[in-house]
């Protein structure tokens, strides 16, 4: 009710505009509800009518120094997800974001030797008119083409062709778009 009498008197992206003003840039009419957490020195690009729906759980953005977090039109992100870049994480056009998603470029340590030692940090790119489901994970390096389409619960870590359903750990391809 609060929030449908913000937008008839206007306010909804003046708040959502508040929201993300640690932002480099925000495009027109952002929808923001719920608390998005943006810190870190790195940069956030926010693209035209992105709704972040944070309603039931924080919505975190986390880009270090160097790092950048792209989020491009029309992209929804809901409730408990997290974004974290040291060199890029892009969400392409049109993408969805389900709930408590992770997406990451960086490890942040190696599986096998040295563990204080940083790995070198791989770009995230979800092309444009991804699905995500909820409590997927992406991982350093992962690359969902065109059209992707990702089952709740799925960790990612390499490059997933256009048009085609994926779920699992790791993931496989469950659909190919146009086979029945």
């Amino acid at each position: 009710m609060r929030a449908r009498f913000m937008m008839m008197l206007g306010l909804g992206p003046a708040v959502a505009r508040l929201k993300l003003r640690r932002c480099e840039s925000v495009g027109a009419t952002p929808t923001v509800w719920g608390h998005v957490w943006i810190h870190g020195e790195g940069e956030v690009q926010i693209g035209d009518r992105v709704v972040f729906d944070a309603r039931m759980a924080p919505i975190e953005l986390h880009a270090q120094r160097g790092g950048r977090i792209v989020i491009q039109d029309d992209v929804t992100i809901e409730g408990g997800s997290s974004i974290e870049a040291q060199s890029c994480v892009t969400l392409g056009a049109r993408s969805r974001l389900g709930m408590w998603c992770k997406l990451m470029d960086n490890m942040y340590h190696p599986v096998r030797g040295n563990r204080h030692e940083r790995p070198q940090s791989v770009p995230l790119m979800v092309e444009e008119g991804v699905t995500v489901g909820s409590r997927s994970i992406l991982l350093p390096g992962t690359h969902l083409q065109k059209g992707a389409s990702v089952a709740s619960g799925t960790v990612i870590s390499r490059r997933i062709p256009p048009g085609v359903t994926v779920g699992g750990s790791p993931a496989r391809v469950l659909r190919r778009e146009g086979a029945r």
